[in-house]
């Protein structure tokens, strides 16, 4: 990868990370809004997959389905595979959390769960990319 896409990436990752961020800091907070730590999850994730698409050369689709994103991916990081179908729910924070006629509220478990998945994806991408 030259040095421009691996600034790409580093963007990307960043982008990422400050949603990871939001949601540590909300989940700190005394009243967690779910839905907001639900959706920077989708959003964390969303940016992790596009930042491994670009950095292996591929274009980005203009799409917020993760599981799409998941298959677009899963030949370059095969052990992402094994998040399909939590990365179904997750997908779905992308826009039924912010809006009313869509409307979903995601408990506590379900938020926190959201993170968790979304730390661990992190983990893996970041592993794999070798960006530092």
């Amino acid at each position: 990868m030259d040095d421009v896409t691996s600034d790409i990436v580093r963007q990307w990752l960043r982008k990422a990370d400050s949603d990871m961020l939001n949601i540590r800091n909300n989940l700190s907070a005394t009243e967690v809004p779910t839905d907001t730590v639900c959706f920077h999850a989708q959003q964390s994730i969303e940016k992790l997959l596009k930042a491994v698409l670009i950095a292996n050369g591929r274009n980005i689709a203009k799409s917020h389905d993760l599981v799409k994103l998941l298959m677009d991916v899963v030949d370059v990081i095969p052990e992402l595979l094994a998040f399909d179908e939590q990365l179904e729910e997750i997908s779905e924070y992308g826009v039924s959390v912010r809006y009313p006629d869509y409307y979903c509220d995601p408990d506590l478990e379900e938020a926190k769960n959201a993170f968790e998945v979304a730390e661990k994806i992190r983990l893996i991408v970041v592993d794999k990319l070798h960006i530092t």
